[in-house]
């Protein structure tokens, strides 16, 4: 349960942040949680898991998602679901994050950071 309760967390400072800045997090803050399938090798296994985004924050027509991972060293491929953002009409994906227990701030691809979570 550690990992639901660090997600919990995670969302509830950032929702927080928006809220001491006077701003109704309602406008800029969702989530994503499809229907549709990925398929990921784990282990040498493939597993099929529905995708999600655990965070989504919109800033003028931009959509910057966020995974949250209580794990010390984030992998790029939890973030395969960012590209259904991408699919969205009228909007554009920014960088994208994972919110983790890392030691510092680091780069997993072009547009994804790895982002301590003592940094929210």
């Amino acid at each position: 349960m550690n990992g639901p309760v660090f997600e919990t967390f995670v969302v509830s400072e950032i929702l927080k942040s928006f809220a001491n800045e006077g701003l109704d997090y309602r406008y800029f803050v969702s989530y994503y949680r499809g229907r549709d399938k990925k398929k990921v090798k784990e282990d040498g296994e493939t597993l099929e898991l529905e995708t999600e985004i655990d965070l989504i924050i919109e800033e003028n027509g931009t959509l910057y998602p966020i995974e949250i991972k209580k794990n010390t060293q984030a992998k790029a491929v939890v973030t395969a679901a960012f590209a259904v953002l991408d699919q969205i009409p009228g909007k554009k994906r920014g960088m994208g994050a994972v919110i983790c227990n890392c030691p510092d701030v680091g780069s997993l691809r072009e547009n994804i950071l790895q982002i301590p979570v003592w940094y929210i």
